[in-house]
């Protein structure tokens, strides 16, 4: 395996990875992903450090064999960087002692917030039925405005005349007008958007505010299903615009809903709880500050 990594690496990124990811025998039953000479980093590691990672961000690095190879790259490369700072006798250096104790705290810290987390979510909070409480209090918070479902072709500009871009994109808009071919077939046939292959040049639905003006007015000009826009332009070029559904404003259901209002109390319970506890350690009796020696800690101004 080859591994690379930047030159001028911090001296806390290395004690952080003495403490997190210090080289040692793998256990019989874990699974070994890597192993050099003496060096292993098994699945375990990897979900050690998954859970250092944000929760909103663990399944998308999982998803990805590219990010689970950097993941895998960097606690191997720590892991080897920190059995070498043990052989230069690194550890016995008493800044990177101190260095040390602090990056221990630190980890211990944060497992007492999660500590505090799971205490909060063990106490089993109906986030359910305060979400209905919320929803019932505000409905009209809610509101689905107007919507249109549309289609599109986009004609670039880019590799030829403004002109010839109009008029292929006129013609495109006749044949699109004789239904002859169905329209995703066009679209991937003359479509010159990006994301073309992954939806056949639909767009879903939009509504006003989401898209370029030009775009918008005439999305929303359109009034049947199956209805073809004149040829629009915009700053991507020009548009041939289907309409495929209208939805009319309404307010959504509590079920719509409900996931990411119960997501969002939940958030909001337990940075409330963390936060209490916060408060209660730095606001407690007792604790005493020495604004002088504070002072001193600033960096005095060069005199010239």
């Amino acid at each position: 395996m080859q591994v690379g990594f930047k030159s001028g690496i911090t001296s806390i990124l290395i004690l952080s990875a003495l403490v997190a990811f210090g080289a040692r025998a793998a256990e019989p039953e874990e699974e070994v992903l890597i192993r050099y000479k003496d060096i292993v980093v098994t699945a375990a590691d990897f979900q050690a450090e998954l859970e250092t990672i944000p929760e909103q961000y663990r399944a998308n690095i999982a998803a990805s064999g590219e990010r689970i190879h950097q993941l895998l790259d960097k606690i191997f490369t720590y892991r080897v960087l920190a059995k070498e700072a043990q052989e230069q006798g690194l550890e016995q250096n008493p800044e990177v002692q101190q260095e040390l104790k602090l990056e221990k705290e630190e980890i211990l810290g944060k497992a007492r917030l999660r500590q505090l987390r799971q205490q909060a979510l063990a106490d089993n909070p109906d986030f359910e039925a305060l979400a209905r409480e919320r929803y019932q209090a505000n409905p009209e918070k809610y509101q689905q405005p107007e919507r249109v479902k549309v289609s599109h072709i986009l004609i670039k500009p880019e590799e030829r005349s403004e002109e010839e871009a109009r008029e292929l994109a006129e013609q495109v808009r006749q044949l699109a007008l004789t239904d002859e071919k169905p329209f995703s077939e066009l679209a991937l046939q003359y479509s010159e958007d990006p994301s073309l292959e992954k939806n056949k040049g639909d767009l879903g639905f939009i509504a006003k505010g989401m898209t370029t003006q030009s775009f918008e007015e005439a999305a929303f000009a359109l009034e049947q299903p199956g209805a073809i826009s004149p040829v629009v332009k915009s700053r991507f070029g020009f548009h041939i615009i289907r309409l495929e559904e209208r939805q009319a404003p309404k307010t959504k259901s509590f079920a719509e809903v409900k996931e990411s209002l119960v997501e969002d109390i939940k958030a909001t319970h337990l940075n409330q709880v963390v936060q209490t506890h916060l408060n209660q350690i730095r606001n407690a009796e007792g604790i005493q500050m020495n604004r002088e020696a504070w002072q001193k800690l600033k960096p005095t101004s060069p005199t010239h």
